[in-house]
């Protein structure tokens, strides 16, 4: 895309979130790394100004909404940039969704267009507007400042996807609080690891350019394998990273495994979920010495409202660490369930408030209302989280108030799920709950068949691609366990307590006298929590994710057994993972030199590696 001319923007866009960027934006320092291409700020601004121009010339107005394919790319993180320099919103859809999922999406955030190259395939029923191969002349426009910056899709209770329609204002705030940040306020060099369609994506992007930092882009592969991600981290000597709890962990384990030190690290932030300081990452910590645990909290509705920081000695730190204290544009008030305040040190509903908050569900009224609440004149978002504050306002986030789930950093719904296999006609009941496993937390659905002669194991392959057909890939419970009856409380409601407690699993038995594919036999039953599977059986059918394949390579390690994770997405079965340890030239990750080789790992991520959408 060739340009002649980058003129700086008028005064009109001040209140763009674009200006604090812009204000350094023709430095020649890197901007955005992928691989071997990179690109100064200077640059970048280039290619934000000629994707401003064509949206513009097509018709693109503030106030509406952009669909973008949620690729991890340089050309897409452009066009967010040029999304919001038009006052548009963007949407970023994962194009692997099912396409009813999609259709639903489309239907409640109406966007004008699909914004996308040819080689993305546009959804059925939006026009797609495609770059212009070149510009000659891309002069910024003067940028104006619309009221929302984004649609993120998080999981509905009511069955169906809802859309958070985030307000400018309320990311200006965090990013003002971020750049008078003493640590965070300077330019690091940052990965981009969350998905586009969770908002800690806007947090990575917006705050590393605005601060004249560089953005570093992953390869699907590394950021799916924590021994290349580890890698990735020290060979471009990241200075930030933003990952979820369950992902720190098993970088904190590969490191212990043998994983290279990133040793550059220096604040590594913490959302989505709880946060746990385990073994493995304060031993990390240790390892990295002056490097700053930060702990974030904030619901997709609000983004970051509340920090934490955890620094000195590793040892003294506490196992649950607290939310930490209120942002300084963020209102908070602690609740019960009457909606009035509690005394000082009770625990309750949290409440969030101020600047910090999404317009709604964009157009979902009616939802709207439920969680965005008027109380005595100040508009507030109940959080649905318990919490009390310790002192000074600090608080501790002690759970949930429903059944809302959390895993791998994506918010879940279980009446969603469960909304979706009750429509199957072998369904006479179904509870989906989150249970303890090896590798972290799973997605488990526990049914009741209409013919309790049906094969169980048959069924529960049937509702899993039942789900697969209409939900995201981190919607699909993990395992399908058959009842009889589901178990009752005194108040004879689902006991869904007891039903989380039946997938624990005892401790991994490593025989090291059996043969290789009776090792991995045994791993991979004790990770998925099955009695037996066929060597032949490919794993991803029984429940495999992501998650579970980076416990793998961990627990291989730990034997002296290398695989790379994108060796598992081509080889999921037992028996090709035993041949290909097997095998003279084993090592990780393999060769990426064969393109028909290559196509069949992008292949196989798409099909099983985690999904992008969620949200806190």
């Amino acid at each position: 895309m060739g340009v002649a001319s980058v003129l700086p923007p008028r005064p009109g866009g001040a209140d763009s979130l674009l200006a604090p960027w812009l204000a350094q934006a023709g430095s020649s320092a890197p901007a955005l790394r992928a691989g071997e291409l990179q690109l100064s700020h200077a640059q970048l601004l280039a290619r934000v100004a000629a994707h401003t121009a064509a949206l513009r010339a097509a018709g693109v107005q503030c106030g509406d909404v952009v669909a973008l394919p949620a690729e991890r790319a340089i050309e897409t993180i452009a066009a967010m940039l040029a999304c919001i320099a038009c006052g548009a919103a963007y949407l970023p859809l994962d194009l692997d969704f099912p396409p009813a999922r999609l259709a639903a999406m489309l239907d409640d955030a109406a966007p004008r267009c699909f914004y996308a190259s040819a080689t993305a395939q546009a959804p059925t029923g939006i026009a797609r507007i495609e770059p212009a191969a070149a510009i000659t002349v891309a002069v910024v426009p003067e940028l104006t400042a619309g009221e929302l910056a984004y649609v993120l899709f998080t999981s509905g209770s009511t069955g169906r996807p809802k859309g958070v329609a985030m307000r400018s204002a309320a990311l200006a705030g965090l990013l003002a609080w971020h750049l008078q940040h003493p640590r965070l306020g300077h330019g690091a060099r940052t990965l981009q690891f969350a998905p586009l369609g969770f908002d800690v994506s806007f947090q990575e992007i917006f705050t590393t350019l605005a601060a004249g930092g560089c953005l570093v882009l992953p390869s699907d592969a590394e950021r799916r394998d924590p021994y290349a991600l580890l890698a990735l981290l020290a060979r471009e000597r990241i200075e930030r990273l933003f990952v979820p709890h369950v992902a720190l962990q098993a970088l904190a384990e590969a490191v212990a495994a043998g994983g290279v030190l990133p040793a550059a690290l220096r604040d590594i932030i913490t959302a989505g979920e709880p946060l746990h300081v385990t073994p493995a990452i304060r031993a990390l910590f240790v390892a990295l010495p002056g490097a700053v645990l930060h702990n974030h909290y904030g619901p997709t509705e609000t983004h970051v409202v509340t920090a934490h920081e955890l620094d000195g000695d590793p040892a003294q730190w506490p196992a649950a660490p607290p939310i930490g204290r209120a942002l300084p544009h963020v209102r908070t008030r602690i609740v019960d369930a009457a909606l009035v305040e509690v005394a000082a040190g009770a625990e309750g509903e949290l409440l969030l408030g101020g600047a910090c908050l999404a317009a709604g569900y964009i157009h979902r009224p009616e939802l709207t209302a439920e969680r965005f609440i008027l109380l005595d004149g100040t508009r507030w978002y109940r959080s649905g989280d318990r919490v009390r504050d310790v002192g000074g306002g600090v608080l501790d986030c002690l759970g949930r108030l429903d059944d809302q789930i959390k895993i791998d950093g994506f918010r879940i719904e279980p009446a969603e799920v469960e909304a979706v296999l009750a429509d199957h006609d072998a369904v006479a009941a179904a509870v989906v709950v989150a249970c303890d496993a090896p590798a972290g937390r799973r997605l488990v659905a526990h049914v009741v068949a209409r013919d309790a002669h049906a094969d169980p194991h048959a069924l529960a392959l049937a509702l899993q691609a039942h789900c697969a057909a209409s939900l995201a890939a981190y919607l699909v419970p993990q395992a399908v366990l058959m009842h009889a009856a589901l178990p009752l409380t005194a108040s004879g409601k689902v006991d869904r307590r007891a039903l989380a407690a039946t997938s624990a699993t005892e401790p991994l038995q490593w025989r090291e006298d059996a043969p290789l594919v009776e090792q991995l036999r045994e791993l991979w039953q004790h990770l998925l929590g099955v009695a037996r599977l066929d060597v032949h059986a490919n794993l991803f059918d029984h429940g495999a994710r992501s998650l579970l394949v980076v416990a793998a390579l961990t627990e291989l390690r730990r034997h002296g057994h290398v695989l790379g994770a994108a060796q598992i997405y081509e080889h999921p079965t037992i028996a090709a993972q035993a041949a290909v340890l097997a095998a003279p030239a084993a090592a990780a990750g393999g060769s990426e030199a064969d393109p028909a080789r290559a196509a069949a790992r992008r292949a196989a991520f798409t099909r099983f590696g985690a999904r992008s959408g969620g949200g806190r």
